[in-house]
């Protein structure tokens, strides 16, 4: 006869399995942020185009990557790319959808964030 299989040990079991691919998917975001952010610094490198002293001046470059609301540009037109990678970075990183909504916003004014979370989203798997 075999005893009874211990419930406890069974659900302790479960939890290290749970714990171990939890530490595997932070490692693997934390890779994609730094990945995100060598590729920021890597555009920031990119030298400005030739001004035509007859065009509008350029909108100020974008100083941080992944930081404050501040850094953006006011008046510039959407920075599509630079919302699709802020807004992956959200949702890799759990943001509230909410909370990744006002930011995208904020940030990107006349850029549909909704669309670009759920497309982040569906990236994410």
């Amino acid at each position: 006869m075999h005893p009874d299989p211990d419930p406890r040990a069974d659900a302790l079991a479960r939890i290290a399995a749970l714990e171990a691919r939890l530490e595997a998917l932070a490692a693997a975001a934390a890779g994609v942020r730094d990945e995100l952010t060598a590729v920021g610094a890597s555009i920031e490198a990119i030298p400005a185009a030739p001004v035509d002293a007859r065009a509008e001046p350029p909108a100020p470059a974008r100083t941080a990557w992944l930081g404050d609301a501040s850094a953006a540009p006011a008046a510039a037109a959407p920075d599509l790319s630079g919302a699709r990678i802020v807004a992956l970075d959200l949702v890799l990183r759990g943001v509230p959808r909410d909370d990744a909504v006002l930011r995208l916003a904020a940030d990107y004014p006349g850029v549909d964030v909704a669309t670009l979370l759920d497309e982040a989203a569906a990236a994410r798997g």
